[in-house]
């Protein structure tokens, strides 16, 4: 009799493990902010965010976007020529993912969340990167705090990842000098 208790306290016992470490992948449901989706409309930005503070013309990633800044910690950016949302941006202390997942997070606490996830250094960070299942150009990235490696900020986007993350603002852009600079009048050469 005690031999039956004791296998069946170790089969709950095991079934629990089981389940408590079960990890899920991240699904297409995954890659919204705030009722937001890669692909929607400027129309559509507004209507989920509201207004947004301002706007910047730039280029990330090799593609021209408008940069549409609701505060320092959130960014939607918008493919210049179909005014589609390329990109969203947020690090801020008071998001709430997806699965409850949220600034602070760990690596343990994402994989319970997403499942396993291909890591990359961009621009000087380390990032997890999760794909879309339903979209394959749509990429979660999360970047992570490099020593402790806790849940800094999280990306949204259907831009590539190899091109050279150099952002140039329109105004830049103009500003290529036509001469040499002269010290003072004085001959330069």
């Amino acid at each position: 009799m005690k031999a039956m208790k004791f296998r069946a306290g170790l089969v709950l016992f095991l079934l629990l493990m089981i389940f408590s470490t079960v990890t899920f992948a991240a699904t297409d449901e995954d890659f919204s902010f705030k009722g937001l989706r890669l692909g929607d409309s400027y129309e559509t930005m507004v209507e989920k965010l509201g207004e947004p503070d301002f706007d910047t013309d730039m280029y990330l990633r090799g593609v021209q976007v408008i940069r549409y800044t609701y505060s320092a910690d959130q960014k939607i950016y918008l493919d210049a020529k179909d005014k589609k949302v390329v990109e969203m941006f947020c690090k801020s202390k008071h998001y709430v993912g997806p699965h409850g997942v949220t600034y602070g997070a760990t690596r343990a606490g994402l994989t319970k969340a997403f499942g396993k996830s291909e890591h990359k250094h961009l621009d000087g960070n380390v990032y997890y990167i999760y794909y879309n299942p339903a979209a394959s150009k749509e990429k979660l990235l999360i970047s992570m705090e490099p020593e402790q490696l806790y849940l800094l900020s999280w990306t949204y986007t259907s831009l590539d990842l190899d091109d050279p993350g150099i952002i140039i603002t329109a105004a830049e852009e103009e500003q290529k000098p036509s001469k040499r600079f002269n010290y003072g009048g004085l001959p330069t050469d």
